[in-house]
């Protein structure tokens, strides 16, 4: 079984600061700008300021803490997405079901009406690799990014099986 962990670039220490100062900042200009609007729309301005905070802790979240786990055998991929060491599974994907793979540019001309997965982060270095296959009775294109061990072992299990 190969495994594969796949995150954006954790931050050094002097931006790892500015993260948290910006953070605090947007919470606080937030928070006055709710104050100042609570004079014309009452009540409402607090729950704008919770759905405000909400969605700056999902924006750290997402950015800096998610990652995705690719895992794969002979059959089988499994994508997880994680935050820190908790971990949720998303889908298990047969090999055997993969129809096309390559670039997603391409197998996304190739299936136009295939519906897109995405399970990669911005800052990772590695080449987006895009899997057709059928997902009960339509064609969905997962894109993922895997290392050069992960892509050679897709590739091996799924280039008799499918269109590259």
């Amino acid at each position: 079984m190969l495994e594969q962990h796949v995150q954006n670039r954790q931050p050094d220490a002097l931006r790892g600061v500015g993260v948290v100062l910006g953070a605090a900042l947007a919470v606080m200009a937030g928070s006055a700008l709710c104050t100042w609007l609570q004079g014309f729309i009452g009540t409402l301005a607090s729950v704008l300021f919770i759905a405000y905070g909400c969605a700056v802790a999902w924006f750290m979240l997402n950015w800096f803490t998610m990652s995705y786990i690719y895992s794969a055998n002979a059959d089988c991929l499994r994508l997880c997405r994680a935050y820190g060491k908790r971990e949720r599974f998303i889908a298990d994907i047969r090999l055997s079901q993969v129809t096309a793979y390559g670039a997603p540019e391409d197998v996304k001309r190739r299936y136009p009406d295939a519906r897109v997965y995405r399970a990669t982060r911005s800052e990772c270095a590695f080449e987006p690799l895009a899997l057709a296959y059928r997902d009960s009775d339509r064609t969905a294109i997962l894109v993922l990014q895997p290392d050069d061990a992960m892509r050679a072992f897709l590739l091996e299990h799924v280039s008799g099986k499918a269109k590259g």
